[in-house]
C-alpha cells in the first residue's frame, strides 16, 4: 500500500507542477535528459498516470470490499 501512496504523491506533485508552471522554469532545472518537449506530452503523462492510479485504487477497493 505504501507503493500506491508514494505513486499517488508523485502524481499529485506532477499535477501541482503543471499548475505552477507559470514560473517558466527551464526543463533542465529538473532533469538534463528530459524526453518530453511539449506541454501536451506532459499533460498526457499526468492524465495517464492519474487514470492508472484511479484504476489501481478502484481495483484494490473491489478486491477488498467487493462481493
Amino acid at each position: 500500500m505504501s507503493i500506491l501512496k508514494n505513486f499517488f504523491l508523485v502524481v499529485l506533485n506532477l499535477v501541482g507542477e503543471l499548475w505552477t508552471g507559470v514560473f517558466h522554469r527551464n526543463p533542465d532545472f529538473y532533469d538534463k535528459y528530459t524526453v518530453t518537449k511539449s506541454r501536451t506530452g506532459y499533460v498526457f503523462f499526468v492524465a495517464l498516470s492519474t487514470l492508472v492510479t484511479i484504476g489501481i485504487v478502484a481495483w484494490f477497493y473491489v478486491r477488498i470490499y467487493g462481493p
